[in-house]
Formats: C-alpha cells, structure tokens, sequence
C-alpha cells in the first residue's frame, strides 16, 4: 500500500500536466494566427481627395466623383487606392480581398505604368487627384476623355493616357510574403529546447527575420547558452531558417517572426463576398509593410521524481552481556574472602530442542528461539520456559523518534520488533530443516 502511495503522486501530477499542455493547445489551435490569415485584407474607408466630374460613358451622361479613396488593412495599415470598376458601386465597410496583380487584367500594363509614375499620395490637388482617376477609367472601362466636362480635367487626363501608350510593363510584388513558422503549437519541460522553422515565398531569399519571444523562454545559440527574446536572423537560399527556443518556466509563451517587404502599386482589391457585389479597386501607390506569423509554446514544469521507498529500520539487537569488572589483586598475605556465587537467574535456562529437528541451534538464537515458540502456540512447558527466559533478557530499548510517549506504545513497539525477528528467524529455521519435513 506504501509503495502504491508514493508512486501515484508524480503519476498523477504528470496526468494534471498533459491535461494542462491539451488544453492549451486547444486555446492556441482556436487563437487568430497572423501567420495564416490573409494580411493583405482590408476595409473601405471611404474618399479622400478628388471631386465631382461629368463625363459621357457609351453615349449616357454620368456624373461620379473621382479621386483617391482610404482603404484600411486587416494589419492596420491605411492604404490609398483606385476605382477600376466604374459600374459597380462602393459604400463604406465593403470588405476586400487581394486578388492579384492588376497587369493581369486588360490594359493592366497602361494602367500599372500610370501608378508607378504617379501615385497617389503625390495629387496635391483635387483636379490632379480626378485627372489620375479618369485616365485609370479610360484604361479599365473605355470611358472617353474628350467626354470630360471640365476643361481642366479633360487635358490632364488625355495627357496620362497619351503618356501610358506603349510603355513597358514592369512587373512588381503585389502580394504579402508567404511567412510561415513551425511547429504552430508546442510544449516542452524546462529546460529543453524546441527547434521551429520559418519559411517564407522564394522573393524572400536571404531577406532578415526579426524574431521576438514573449513569456518564460528565451533564444539559444547552437550550444543552447540562453540569449535574449529578440533575434535577427537571415533566410536562406531556400528562403527558410531555423530557430532554438530554450524554455525558461512553466507557463504559456508565444513566438512572432516579422519579414519586412515592398508592396508595390497594382495590387488588385476584390469583394470577399460573392453575395455583395462591390466595386474593384486597385492598389495607388507602393507600401513598405510587415508580414507576421506566430506560435503558441506552453512550458511545463519537470515532474519530480518517484520517491523512494525508505526500508524498514531493522529490529534492535539486545543489549551485549555486560563483563564482570575482575577484582582487584589483593596484596600479598591478605586473606581472599570466598566468591559469593550469582544468582541462579543470571544463567541463561537451558531450552528445549524441537524433538523432530535433531540439528543444534545456534547459540546466539536461543532466546529468540524461545519466544518464538510462544508465538506459534508451542507446548505449555516450552511457554513456560520462554517466559522465564523473557524475564532474565534485559528489556530492548527503543529511538526516541515522536517525544515522550507513554508505556503502552513503548511496549507495542517493542512486540513488533520482536514478531519481526522472531518471524526472520523462523523462516530461516524452515530452511535449515530436512526436505522430508512436513
């Protein structure tokens, strides 16, 4: 039952621990991962700088404003974009999607070409701001410049298409890097280290990775020393790279790589739900942003180790048989005085011998011998000889190990004491015994 006991503890503890590491696993598996989200999503905002223009598109007079709009990414970033889409109408809180390069849709390449040269965030003004957004609509949805009302406008616009005309098209990065980090959720003990590796889209090759751990773990080196919770490190040639995580406590902790990159002007924004039509925009101008993924890394403390079972302290011998001090010498002539013999209880009695066992027993077993008869129920004469020999034996003496404590214990202590060796020695008696013996 003791041993049961001991052993149950740290199984136990070590049941509580895995129940704790699932859970969570659980909460980390159904938290938002920055790493596998869409980054580039976003929201319409609504207008920023333009105006009013009518113009005539397929022989109906229209009259739209024109002029660079706010769209705001999921990441937080404020962008400025561009109508491609003139049929199709926009309110703000539409939610978008990227969707590519614009070169991938008809005249792309004139209209990249516009963005490149002029972006967004360089109209000054409101005319300079519709100018760029009808020569973009010139390009996407056929519509005339010399349609344009306002003088102003018409010339500026004609302008941008004539110089759009057969420029190259220079292709661009319009998507988030592909970053990813692995494994996206684990657990280790303190004191042990987990290795994660980062990926990312093959433009990134060689590109620096800024990692940044929060909670009891820090980055190791090669020898796994600890270091710090930030780390620059560089993608390979394969655009990957590996990272050492030492675990310093137990608790949740969490790891975040950040990629750095160029987003150009072109980006092409679609409507997320098919159900909500709204209309198309593109990206105005180019952005330096931050690709992100995270991990989700529980540190768990060591279990201790299984107790060890403490043997049972062995019964107390008796006390060794105090030697007689010899008298002293007396001087020459004196009269020696007659020896006064001891008493007859100091010896000893003699005990019987079991007569089925004709092998002597030790003689440093005899007491024992005597009271183990008295245990298994021997004859009455044999009884009575163990308790005379129990009389003559000085009383055992026991640890003090809880205070003072009163007779009743002592003696019960003493009893169990005896039952172990008694039984020890019995057993080693059924051993010594002939192989006939029933």
């Amino acid at each position: 039952m003791m041993k049961h006991y001991r052993t149950a503890a740290p199984a136990r503890l070590r049941r509580t621990w895995r129940a704790l590491l699932c859970a969570l696993a659980i909460v980390g598996l159904s938290m938002p991962m920055v790493a596998f989200g869409r980054s580039l999503d976003g929201t319409f905002v609504g207008k920023a700088t333009g105006r009013d223009v009518s113009f005539s598109r397929n022989g109906k007079p229209l009259s739209d404003w024109a002029g660079t709009l706010k769209f705001r990414l999921d990441s937080g970033e404020d962008l400025l974009v561009f109508c491609i889409q003139i049929d199709v109408r926009v309110s703000s809180g539409d939610r978008y999607r990227s969707d590519g390069a614009v070169i991938a849709l008809p005249n792309g390449c004139k209209i990249r070409y516009l963005l490149d040269a002029y972006p967004a965030s360089t109209a000054r003004d409101v005319d300079e701001a519709a100018a760029r957004q009808m020569a973009i609509w010139v390009f996407s949805d056929g519509v005339d410049p010399a349609t344009i009302a306002d003088a102003k406008v018409r010339d500026r616009t004609i302008a941008l298409v004539d110089e759009a005309a057969g420029k190259p098209c220079p292709k661009r990065r319009t998507d988030a890097p592909d970053l990813t980090i692995a494994p996206l959720v684990a657990s280790a003990a303190v004191g042990q280290v987990v290795t994660y590796t980062v990926r990312a889209s093959p433009a990134d090759a060689g590109q620096p990775v800024a990692i940044t751990l929060s909670g009891p773990a820090v980055l190791a080196d090669a020898s796994d020393a600890s270091t710090s919770q930030q780390q620059t490190i560089a993608l390979s040639q394969q655009s990957a790279a590996t990272v050492q995580v030492l675990i310093t406590g137990a608790g949740p902790a969490s790891i975040t790589a950040a990629l750095p990159y160029r987003l150009e002007a072109g980006t092409v924004y679609s409507q997320i739900d098919d159900r909500n039509p709204t209309q198309r925009l593109v990206l105005a101008e180019s952005r330096d942003l931050v690709a992100r993924a995270s991990a989700q890394l529980a540190g768990a403390a060591a279990s201790p180790p299984p107790a060890e079972r403490t043997p049972a302290p062995a019964p107390t011998p008796p006390p060794a048989e105090q030697t007689a001090t010899p008298a002293p010498t007396p001087p020459p002539g004196a009269t020696t005085p007659a020896q006064t013999p001891p008493p007859d209880a100091t010896a000893p009695p003699a005990t019987r011998q079991p007569s089925h066992d004709a092998t002597p027993t030790p003689a440093e077993q005899i007491t024992a011998t005597a009271v183990i008869s008295e245990e298994v129920g021997a004859a009455p004469a044999a009884s009575a000889q163990a308790g005379s020999a129990a009389a003559a034996v000085s009383p055992l003496t026991l640890p003090n190990t809880g205070g003072p404590a009163g007779p009743p214990i002592g003696l019960g202590l003493a009893g169990v004491a005896l039952l172990l060796a008694g039984g020890w020695l019995r057993r080693r008696q059924l051993r010594r015994a002939p192989a006939d013996r029933i």
